[in-house]
Formats: C-alpha cells, structure tokens, sequence
C-alpha cells in the first residue's frame, strides 16, 4: 500500500508539474533546451509573463472571489444549497474533499511552480554589455517574480496555515515535502517582498510596462504580510515594522536599503548585491567610488511616498470623471486603470476576436456584469455595511437604473456592487471578452494598515489623523465634512475597522479581514440570523479559521503532509 502511495504522489505531482507548465518539458524545440532556455532576457520575461498570467486565468480567479467575498458577512450568494461544493464551502459543512478547496491549493502552486523556474534560472541569463541598464532589467525580472512568489504563498498560508514550501528546482527525489510551520513560511514571504523591494523601481519608464509590479506593491504586500502575523492588542514587532514602513510609503520618511532588508544576515553585501542582480563591484569603472552604480547599505532608497495618492485622480494626475461623484466609481472602471489610487492591478486585455476561456486574456470582471448575479446584498446588509456612508449609493438595486441607463433586473430585494459593472463605454465588443483590470493593492489599503499599526503601538494621535485622511477623501464625493473622532486604543480599533469593511466592501478581502481580526465566529454566527439556511452557524471557532488540507495531497504524500487540526 506504501509504494501504491508513493507511486500515486510521483504521478500527481508529475501531472501537477507538466500539466500546469511547459517549463518542465525536455522536448528541444528549435534549439532551445533547458540549458539554453532562459539564456536571454526576453526568454526569462517570457518565463516571468507565464507566472503572472496564472492571475488572469479562470480557475485563479473563480477562487479568488469564493474566499474572499462570498464566505464573508457583506453578501448573500445564488449558489448556498449544500447540495453543491458551493454551498457547502460558504456554509462551512464541507469535507476534506471539496473542489474549491482544492482548486485554491492546485492554482497557487501551479503560480508557484511557474515562479520558481524564473528565480532558479535566472544566473542562465547571459548578457552583452556591463551597462548598468542591464543589469537592471534583469533585477526587475527577478524582483518580480520574488513579489509574485510571496504573493501566491500569502494566498496559502492565510487560507491553509503552514503549507509545504516547494524547492526551487523540482525533481522526483522532492516530489513530496512536509508542510513548514506558519512562521516559516511567513519568514519566507517576507524575505522574498524585503528583497523585491529594494531590486524593484518606483516606476517603469513605459507606459507597456504598466502592470509590472513595482516597490510600492513589494512595501504595500509586506505591510499586509505583516499586518495578518501580527494580532490586535497584542504587543508585537510586527506592528512596529509596518509602522517604519508607513512612515517611508506614507509619509516620505527615509528608509536605507539596509532598513529595508532588516536582516541580522551575515551574508556580505557585495555578494547580495551581486545575488540580486545589482551591478557588481567588478564591473562598476571606479569601484564603490562610482555613486552613479553602486548602491550601499546605508543609501536610502528612492521615495514611493509621491507616487500613490488616495484622491481620485488618473494615471496622470488628472480627475477621474471631471471629479464629480462617480469619480469614486471610476476608479474601479478603464478610465481609473492605474490611477493614482492603484498599486497593483491584475491586467485584463480585450482580445477583440471573441475569444472565451483561459485562451482568453480579456475576461476580467465580466462575470459579475449586470444580469448576471452570483452574490447580493440586501437592505439589511448595506445598513450593516455602510450605515448611512455616501458609498452605499455605489450599489444598483434589483429593478434599478444605472448611472449609463442599464436596467438591472436581479431579484427582490438584491443588490449588486457597481464596483462589478462595466460601464456601457468600457462594454467589450464580444459576450466574456472584457479588459477590465482588478485592483488588488490600493493606495486606501496603505494608509488604513498604517493607521491600524500606529494604533496597535500606542499613537492614537497619527493612527486617527491617518483614518481621517481616507474619511475626508470619501467625503469629497458628497461635501460631507463627518470626520471620525478620539477615543481609547478598542475605539480607534472598531472605526478603523468600519472604514475598511466600508472602503474595501466588494472587492474580495472582507473573509480574511474577519479571521485576521479574530472576529470570524462572532461575526459570521450573528450574520447566519440574517439567512433561512443560517449561513455562518456552523464556523466552528479555532477550526475554520484555517480550511482543510486538500485530502488528495494527505494522500498522495503518504500522510507526510498533515491535515489541519478539526479535519
């Protein structure tokens, strides 16, 4: 039975390998082989294009919103029999086995695998001149992909605990490997967007680069890693460190490279720097004379602070919407793709041919489109959401009018978010072939983070002053001059918490929120009272907190990988 097993792990994970990537594949085509693959820059961005385009497939996506929206408190779904996987996911009575379980492991690793290939094989590249340009390109190559890394592992580690951490080069003798503990693998995170950020640029010198992540994303996600480490009102170095961090994004306060990296490493920093693809010494005409090329430990880094801003405003600075109310809302539309607001952006491009499925890059947010109805709010939840906030005006009601002229006809009672609308001049010329990007890291996120860890070290002064400059931004929408007020470190804490679940409502993060914050059980069985199937009863606290490791991997590795405790 032992060998049926471990021949059975060798096949999956071969599958998993061959079947997700062609980067494993030995067949020569024309003359490139492994060897000679990644030997040139294009060839390793065309290796880098394939980890990030894992985020525009379906299967990412159709899991990405299941977790993070659809088992959360702000929305009611169409699909919550138990008689579906579905349902039992966002019921909290499935079982080892359920799909979409397994299909957010599967997808994270395949990203994962995809990844890997580039950092593993990114000293094949071979390079003609010792321009520092150079150089740089292919530290932006690998600073992305190290982003990307850490990025798809924070997606397994807030929804599994620890997680196996894959070996960069992959080979039968390491097809089965035990799960790392939580902190492991957040050290492996943070390790990875520490580096990230000082190899990325604050921005790419064209406008077809946009989309690339860059420093701000690498500080933004750090900032988020360590915010889900730490835990409210629990004195921690981790708050500490997003404070230092908000202070160089927000406030334009320095940062060395060397502050950045926090690292009691003994690696010397020419060896890093040469590791990281910076200019090494070698090749810099003056040694660490040349300030033009060599970067010490002690240079501060390039600020960030002037690049992001939470008014609504483009790319290039300019109002979105001429600045009248559905500024806001545009935001989220083609006008407001990298506004000023947006850090990082899942990129979706209109084919233009018709084109559907994964072949497909242009899907975007399209199934959430008007007339297509997979989650709801109801009056109850937009009073429990936003009270009366002017952005409870940003939903459309079930026999409502958009602000185009679209009729919607989604239900008695039903509410969808316009964040999910595609305005009629943004409307694809094919059914399922919309450009619309996905935000993932806003500027608003950064600021809100920054005001939660100043709170959570005892500056309640900077922590509300940073709250009120997200409120007074929003109250541009409607004149409104309602600010929030002082008050004790839990006080501060609870309107800092509404303004994200207000601020970020629809856009596949409030699940996570709630079990970072330790509100999951309270929150989650109250809102089953709202449901006749009294969704959220069944969250058992200190369980489901974490989802179950994917029994096909219990399986196939033999019991190596151990199942979450509860399952």
């Amino acid at each position: 039975m032992n060998n049926l097993l471990n021949k059975l792990a060798v096949i999956s994970l071969l599958v998993l390998l061959t079947g997700c990537s062609d980067f494993l594949d030995k067949e020569v085509k024309g003359n490139a082989i492994d060897e000679t693959y990644y030997d040139t820059q294009y060839k390793m961005q065309s290796a880098l294009d394939a980890a990030y385009d894992v985020l525009q497939s379906d299967a990412y996506n159709d899991q990405e919103w299941r977790f993070g929206e659809a088992m959360g408190d702000n929305v009611f779904g169409t699909d919550e029999g138990l008689s579906s996987q579905m349902g039992q996911l966002v019921n909290f009575r499935f079982n080892t086995s359920n799909t979409w379980i397994l299909q957010r492991w599967d997808i994270n690793y395949k990203a994962i695998h995809r990844v890997n290939q580039v950092i593993y094989n990114i000293n094949k590249v071979r390079i003609s001149t010792d321009a520092k340009t150079t150089y740089d390109g292919i530290r932006w190559i690998y600073g992305q992909a190290k982003f990307l890394r850490a990025y798809y592992y924070f997606n397994l580690v807030k929804t599994f605990g620890g997680v196996p951490i894959r070996p960069e080069q992959e080979s039968v003798d390491s097809l089965v490997v035990p799960r790392s503990t939580k902190e492991q693998c957040y050290a492996y995170i943070e390790k990875d967007l520490r580096e990230a950020a000082i190899m990325l640029p604050v921005v790419y010198g064209s406008s077809s680069e946009l989309g690339k992540v860059t420093r701000g994303a690498a500080v933004a996600l750090l900032m988020k890693v360590l915010m889900y480490e730490a835990k409210p009102g629990v004195n921690s170095d981790k708050w500490q460190q997003m404070v230092e961090l908000g202070k160089y994004m927000v406030d334009g306060a320095p940062m060395t490279y060397a502050q950045m990296l926090r690292t009691n490493s003994t690696e010397d920093w020419d060896n890093l720097r040469t590791r990281l693809w910076f200019k090494p010494v070698e090749k810099i005409s003056g040694g660490k004379n040349n300030t033009s090329e060599y970067e010490n430990p002690t240079d501060n880094l390039s600020q960030i602070s002037n690049a992001y801003s939470l008014s609504y405003t483009n790319y290039y600075g300019s109002p979105l919407h001429n600045g009248d109310k559905m500024a806001y809302l545009f935001q989220f539309y083609n006008e407001g793709e990298f506004c000023k607001g947006s850090i990082w952006e899942v990129v979706f491009k209109e084919s233009g041919d018709g084109t559907g499925g994964d072949t497909n890059e242009g899907q975007g947010l399209e199934f959430f489109d008007v007339g297509q109805v997979k989650m709801y709010s109801t009056d109850q939840l937009l009073d429990n959401i936003f009270g009366s906030d002017v952005r409870k005006d940003f939903t459309i009601h079930h026999q409502g009018q958009t602000f185009d002229g679209e009729i919607w006809q989604g239900g008695e009672g039903n509410y969808v978010s316009l964040k999910w609308y595609t305005p009629k001049t943004d409307k694809p010329k094919y059914a399922g072939d919309n450009g619309k990007n996905r935000r993932v890291l806003r500027y608003a996120d950064v600021v809100l983070m920054y005001a939660e860890a100043l709170n959570e070290t005892g500056d309640r002064v900077n922590a509300l002053a940073n709250l009120n400059k997200c409120k007074a931004q929003v109250n541009t929408i409607n004149s409104s001059t309602k600010l929030y007020v002082a008050g004790g470190y839990g006080y501060i804490r609870d309107q800092i918490w509404q303004e994200r679940r207000m601020e970020f409502a629809y856009e596949w993060d409030r699940y996570f929120d709630l079990v970072r914050q330790g509100q999951a059980a309270n929150v989650l069985h109250a809102f089953a009272a709202f449901r006749a199937n009294r969704r959220g009863a069944f969250f058992r606290e200190g369980i489901n907190e974490l989802m179950p490791i994917p029994q096909t991997e219990i399986d196939v590795s033999n019991g190596v990988v151990e199942q979450n405790p509860g399952y």
